[in-house]
C-alpha cells in the first residue's frame, strides 16, 4: 500500500507552533527536539535523532533566496 504524501498546506494546522518555535530560536528548537529524543528509548529515539540530523542537512544544503 502506498503512503499518502501530505503537503504544507496539509500538515499546516498540526505543524504551526512547531513551526513558529523553529523559525524563533532555531538552536533552542534543536536542543529541545535532541532533548526529547535522548528521553525516548531504543530505535524510536535514534530515528528522532536522524530526523534533526536530515533538517539540519536540510539547511545547509539548501540556498535561501527571499
Amino acid at each position: 500500500m502506498a503512503e499518502k504524501q501530505y503537503t504544507i498546506l496539509e500538515l499546516w494546522p498540526m505543524m504551526k507552533d512547531d513551526m513558529q518555535k523553529f523559525i524563533s530560536d532555531r538552536p533552542g528548537w534543536f536542543i529541545d527536539a535532541l532533548s526529547k529524543a535522548k528521553k525516548r528509548k531504543g530505535s524510536k529515539g535514534w530515528k528522532d535523532v536522524e530526523t534533526v540530523m536530515n533538517i539540519l542537512q536540510f539547511l545547509k544544503d539548501t540556498e535561501v533566496e527571499y
